[in-house]
């Protein structure tokens, strides 16, 4: 009788083909563990069967992880649900810079506002040549510096430039995470670090820039990304576009 492969045998296999993190394999054979799969015959696990396992889990953005691993370590093509866009109660800038304006992470904090940093490419020293960032490393949470998630210029205030060229990004990823939302809250916000990229993207929005140039300063390889999950519109954004569209009555 013919042995049949499993799920993990599977896995095993395709992935010692892959230039992967460690992390990240852990997290691949994490997910057949965690949805019972790893002793269930390869040959089983259909697009199907596999849908029918997700179904099973109850958090959207949990399904949306073990989809994207599953089609990673099994190559087996499930669907995968579009990531929700994070709705935040972003603060006005004047209350982003009283919160960080005279705090020791001034400078990573508005390397995130001004810039659209994320967390890790704030936290090491980026090329700068006039007014132009570029972004091509980060610090991640161990300590070390590696390619960011997408490399490109960003143009920055012409402020912001002259103070940029000058500061040393040495803190820790999780110290300056901590150190932030200590800040905030001397002033009574609720500020995590991403919520200065997506304060970035709205702003320019609203500033009138057109899509194009949002996605090249957000980095993002397709812009429908810099629209659907970074730009936030509220009532109170809608109303105003209304009034300035049709807001002056007929003759």
């Amino acid at each position: 009788m013919v042995k049949q492969t499993t799920c993990l045998e599977l896995a095993l296999e395709r992935l010692a083909e892959r230039a992967i993190k460690e992390s990240t394999y852990k997290e691949y054979l994490g997910t057949l563990r965690n949805l019972g799969l790893e002793d269930v015959p390869a040959e089983k696990a259909t697009v199907r069967y596999l849908t029918n396992v997700l179904n099973q889990v109850l958090s959207p953005g949990t399904k949306r992880k073990h989809a994207i691993n599953l089609r990673a370590c099994l190559g087996v093509k499930v669907p995968c649900p579009r990531p929700a866009q994070k709705v935040y109660d972003l603060p006005s800038l004047e209350q982003i810079n009283e919160a960080f304006g005279k705090s020791l992470y001034r400078m990573y904090a508005f390397t995130m506002l001004y810039a659209g940093a994320r967390i890790g490419e704030a936290c090491v020293s980026q090329p700068i040549k006039g007014n132009v960032i570029t972004f091509d490393r980060q610090r991640l949470p161990d300590g070390s510096i590696a390619s960011p998630k997408t490399a490109g210029p960003v143009f920055v205030p012409e402020w912001f430039a002259d103070e940029y060229k000058s500061f040393e990004a040495t803190k820790a990823h999780n110290t300056v995470y901590v150190g932030m939302r200590r800040a905030a809250k001397k002033v009574g916000l609720e500020i995590n670090p991403h919520q200065l990229r997506h304060k970035f993207a709205t702003e320019l929005v609203h500033a009138g820039v057109s899509p194009n140039v949002l996605q090249k300063q957000m980095r993002h390889h397709d812009v429908a990304v810099s629209l659907r999950y970074y730009v936030q519109t509220t009532e109170s954004d809608i109303n105003e576009g209304v009034m300035k569209a049709f807001g002056q009555q007929p003759a």
